[in-house]
């Protein structure tokens, strides 16, 4: 498996402290059927995120686990795809918004406020974000993350 580059926190800490550090870590592999492997070109990191790495959050799972790699909005060139993605082909740019999953049958969910299922999965908050995340919806966006 080879290497790539990724801002990790390992420990939260406020931002003036520079928590970030660049590490070096596995690349990704697709290993479910229905993803895509991009490779990033750019990665937002949003205020909200600010609060997770400073640990503001932690007492409502913010960051889910240490070590993470924060980033919310992802923009990259699929570079390889799962046998059962139909929508997508590699060389397709593709954008991934943090919302990845929601259970769709609580009462959020019904209204139409899916960042507030207690189930929702969000890249770089509740998974690893920017270059480790997955997802089952490939109707939406199957995905696998992997920056340069």
């Amino acid at each position: 498996m080879g290497k790539m580059r990724a801002m990790v926190l390992s420990e939260c800490a406020k931002i003036e402290t520079n928590p970030l550090k660049s590490t070096i870590i596995d690349k990704h592999q697709i290993e479910r059927e229905n993803e895509i492997l991009l490779k990033i070109e750019a990665c937002g990191v949003c205020h909200s995120q600010l609060h997770g790495i400073e640990g503001d959050w932690k007492h409502i799972g913010i960051p889910a686990s240490l070590p993470i790699v924060p980033g919310h909005e992802v923009v990259g060139e699929i570079v390889e795809i799962g046998k059962e993605v139909t929508k997508f082909k590699i060389g397709d740019r593709a954008g991934i918004t943090p919302l990845l999953e929601a259970c769709k049958k609580c009462q959020y969910c019904d209204e139409g406020k899916e960042y507030l299922c207690e189930s929702s999965k969000i890249t770089g908050e509740t998974l690893k974000g920017g270059t480790q995340n997955t997802s089952q919806l490939q109707k939406i966006l199957p995905q696998k993350f992997q920056v340069a």
